[in-house]
This record gives C-alpha cells, structure tokens and sequence, in this order.
C-alpha cells in the first residue's frame, strides 16, 4: 500500500496543481464555448404567490383548517412550473391534470359538513394535499421511467415505487417526475432523452446529480418536497448546490424498490438510500417519516434531542486523494457553524485525525463495485436477461464523433469493468484491501459518532460549478460517497450565499440509525443562518452572505 499511497500523493498533486493555475478550467471553458457558444447565466426570480413559500407542515394545517383549499396549493405550484421550467429544465414529465383532479376530491369531503369514515380517515394524513415531485428514476405509475437512458425513453412505469406508494398513503400528491443524470451515475444532471438541468440561481451552472431536477425545481419553488436516490451523494450534492435541505437516511429506513437502475445484491442496497429533500428542515421529519418501511420506528424519530452535550468533530485532513482542495468561502462556512454552536449550547469542538479518508475514492469505488461483481454499469446497459448489449469502446469512439446515445460517463464506468476483468489476480486483491479500509473507518466513526456527536464535513469542495466542468474533477463526488459505504445518517444544510451569489452549505453527519441528530443540529442552524428561506433565488436585495 506504499506505492499506491506514494502514486496517489503524486497524481493529487499533479492534478490540483494544474487546477490551481486553472490551465484545465481555461482550456474546458474555450472548449466549451467554442462547441455550445458562450453562456449568460439567467437567476430566476423569487415566487411572488406567498403559498410558494410555506413548508409542508403548514400547508397540510391549512388545508385541514380550511384556510386554503387544495386546489388552490397545487394549482400554486403547477403555475410556478410553468413559469421556472423553461429556465431550469427540471420537469421532465407531468401529471398536473390528475393532481388537480386528486385535489379536488380532496376539498370535497374536507368541505363536506358530515364527518364521516373518509374525511376522518383524510384528517390523519400527515401530508395531506402537498404536492411532491419524484425523481424520474423512481417508477411512478403512468410516468416516464427511463433515468435518462435512450434505450429506456418509452418504458413507462406500470405500478409505483414502494416509496411513493408510501407518500400516496400520506395524503401527498405528485405533481410531476424530475431530470436525473444517465443511469444516475454521474454529479451533473443531462442525458440524451431530457437535455440538461440548469441550476436556478444562476442557469450556466450545474444543478447537481444525480437528483439535479429535484434539487432544481424545489429551490426554484416550484415543488414543497421531492424525493431523489443517493448512492454516492446524488441526494446531498443536488441539495447542495441549490441551497435547500437534503437527507441520506440510515440503510434500510426507506425502501429501494421501484428505483433503476437497481443493484443485485442485499450489500447494495445498503449503500442505496431514496431521501427526502425539502426546503425547511422541519420537512425533513415529516416526509422521512412518510417515505419510511416498516424499519422507522428503529430511528426514534419523536424522541426529544439534547443539543447541550453535543460532541461536534470536524477531520484534520487536507481532503481526499484526487479532489480538489476545499473553497475558502465553505471553509469559513463550517467555522461559523462550530462557532455557533460553541456558542449556542456550549458543544465541544474538536478536530479529529482519521487518516483512511484520504482514500475515500477508491474505498467508495472499490466497495461498491465489489457488492455489484464490478459490473454495475454493464447490466444496466444491458436488456433485462441478456448480456451486456453494447461496446463501450466502439461507444466511446461514436461519442468523440458525436453519434453515440450514451453519456459519456456512463461508457467509461462500462469500459472501466470490461477492461478489469481479465486483468491480473493482483488488481482485486488491491481492490479487497481498500474494501477493508472501509470496514475499519466504518467502525472507527461509528465508535466516534456514538448518540451524542455529529462530523462537520464540506458537502463538496466547491459551489456550483459551471456546465461541463465537473469533468475535470471527476472524484469531487468523495466528499459525499464515503458516507454512502460508511452506513451513516447524513443531512445537509444550507448556510447562505457565497461572494458569488452560490448557496454553501455543510453535511452534518451522525451514527447509524442517529438520523434525529443531524436534523436536530440542522434545524438550529437554518434558525440561525436562514437556510433556503434566506437566499432563495431572486431574492437578490436580501442574500445573505457569509
């Protein structure tokens, strides 16, 4: 492991060199202008119709009390669709129709002055009357559900993912289903059946992946809660950079069925996790709950958290091998955090020195492509009972001439696992000892974490990039994956604007099944720094910056 630590220290620094004197960044950015011609990045503006900015908890009480209707809501919603799309290209797929539909016969037992089984049984509805919106990745019956694969564009989902029969059951209502990246396998939105996402504060930037559309189309107002898939960070990252909420819950909490692509294995599906998004924290809760299997009650969700023993730690590493170096303005970010809540409940602050997440890349590629028989890619390019059905050499070669129907990242994961099977004995063996690293940190950070502590650690290293250019830093997506193999509960947190007018943020992290924590710690923060409510788009005379 001498040489390959000695390799990697030389290929970071290789790479974060010539980042640094930005020779890549020029070079991506003529490139690009000169094949899609320059970009003016457009902000969309603010909702202007104040049922736009209420949370799902006050709108179900509202609907209940009859001080709106749920018409009324979900119409709301539909017309800021109308209105941000165009800009954003987050929806890819509606059924506004069927939902006004739902909502009506909704207001018609609420306003019936009978209480009978129906509207007693509609009373208990935890979400009743939100319109939600579902990644396209999930099968939502009557929707598109390709996840961006040309092969895919005509398959329509049959019955509803568990999770959203879930949602049904809590009165929510799905509007519209939402742009994800080909297969879900990569941190910028786009694929050849959709087109690419944009992010709402400014358009020439990405808007995350692999759940950008969700992460779009909520920060833009134009949904009150969605629901995305997080192997890698696909939840968090999309949240991220478009300053709203996210949360990867614990393994197991929220069921995966009804998700492509799909893993084979029980190890898998460990690391796979659908988590809510949302713009208030108090959200989080709500549509956790709602979206949860038979496993919630193992979170304890209504438990009351004591912040006053609070353990925070954040890691005394530089950052992971092949990634770049973490922005000022998010470094700053994570101090006022600890010194809030230093200041606020008296938490102990500490750094931690836990060296094996210097190779968080390779333990998150090593582990999961083990539970997958390193062939992830390749079945899910494939027919459902057949072998793989394409070359992703002959692919590569039409996507440089610019035939070719698959993303790019996609046909080098594909490529990467045909090349790495017949290779020699020795490839696995490195690769087993980097899944036992995993195992290792995984007990190391569970011992930390424990019931009472929380890691600080950056959501990515940088705001929201512009289109195209995470190509030029492929292994960012580090900075959320490991927690993804670690097993941990993870929510991130908006924390204003930076000097760009971006949204930061910070990914508070907690022991398995401590999910409660990290909400707790992220509901003070968004008290104090405003979350979305702060900085949301448009809101230019009032972006509060750290």
């Amino acid at each position: 492991m001498g040489l390959i630590r000695i390799l990697l220290s030389v290929f970071s620094l290789v790479f974060r060199t010539l980042e640094s004197v930005g020779f890549l960044w020029d070079f991506s950015v003529r490139l690009s202008e000169f094949i899609y011609g320059k970009q003016r990045g457009a902000i969309v503006s603010g909702p202007s119709n104040p049922i736009l900015k209420l949370p799902a908890k006050d709108i179900v009480q509202y609907i209940k009390q009859r001080r709106m209707t749920c018409v009324e809501v979900t119409q709301a919603f539909i017309d800021r669709i109308h209105e941000v799309n165009p800009l954003i290209n987050a929806v890819v797929a509606d059924r506004f129709h069927e939902a006004l539909e739902e909502a009506r016969g909704i207001d018609k037992v609420l306003d019936s002055s009978e209480l009978n089984d129906e509207k007693s049984v509609l009373m208990t509805k935890p979400l009743l009357g939100v319109p939600v919106t579902v990644k396209e990745s999930l099968a939502c019956k009557g929707f598109p559900h390709s996840a961006g694969l040309v092969d895919r564009k005509n398959t329509i989902a049959t019955k509803n993912a568990n999770v959203v029969e879930n949602l049904l059951r809590a009165g929510a209502i799905p509007i519209a289903v939402t742009n994800c990246s080909e297969l879900c396998m990569w941190w910028e939105t786009a694929n050849n059946v959709y087109g690419r996402t944009n992010n709402p504060y400014d358009t020439s930037k990405i808007a995350g992946g692999s759940s950008g559309g969700e992460g779009a189309i909520i920060s833009a107002a134009g949904s009150v809660c969605g629901v995305g898939s997080d192997v890698g960070g696909s939840v968090r990252m999309p949240a991220f950079f478009n300053g709203i909420f996210g949360h990867k819950p614990s393994p197991s909490i929220v069921p995966n069925q009804g998700h492509f692509p799909k893993g084979t294995s029980e190890a898998f599906d460990e690391y796979l996790v659908m988590g809510p998004l949302c713009r208030y924290a108090d959200d989080l809760i709500l549509m956790l709950k709602a979206m949860a299997g038979p496993r919630l009650h193992e979170l304890r969700l209504d438990e009351e958290i004591d912040l006053s023993s609070l353990k925070v730690y954040t890691l005394d590493i530089e950052g992971p091998f092949l990634t770049s170096p973490v922005e000022p303005d998010i470094l700053m970010a994570l101090r006022q955090v600890c010194s809030f809540l230093q200041e606020r409940y008296d938490a102990t602050v500490q750094d931690t020195h836990m060296s094996l997440f210097q190779y968080s890349p390779l333990i998150w590629s090593a582990t999961v492509h083990a539970a997958e028989n390193n062939r992830f890619a390749s079945q899910n390019l494939s027919n459902e009972s057949e072998a793989l059905a394409i070359n992703p050499f002959t692919e590569i070669f039409k996507y440089v001439l610019g035939y070719s129907k698959y993303h790019y990242v996609t046909l080098t994961i594909a490529g990467i696992e045909q090349v790495r099977a017949p290779l020699p004995n020795c490839l696995p063996d490195v690769a087993s000892n980097f899944v036992k690293m995993g195992v290792e940190l995984r007990e190391e950070i569970q011992t930390l974490l424990g019931e009472d502590a929380i890691l600080l650690y950056p959501s990515h290293p940088s705001t929201a990039l512009s289109h195209h250019r995470p190509s030029l830093a492929p292994f960012n997506f580090s900075y959320t994956s490991i927690f993804n193999v670690l097993h941990l509960p993870v929510t991130q947190c908006p924390l204003g604007l930076d000097r760009n007018g971006l949204p930061l943020g910070i990914q508070i992290v907690a022991g398995r099944n401590n999910d409660r924590l990290s909400i707790a710690v992220a509901k003070q923060l968004e008290r104090h720094f405003g979350g979305w409510d702060s900085c949301y788009p448009g809101k230019n005379s009032q972006k509060k910056q750290i």
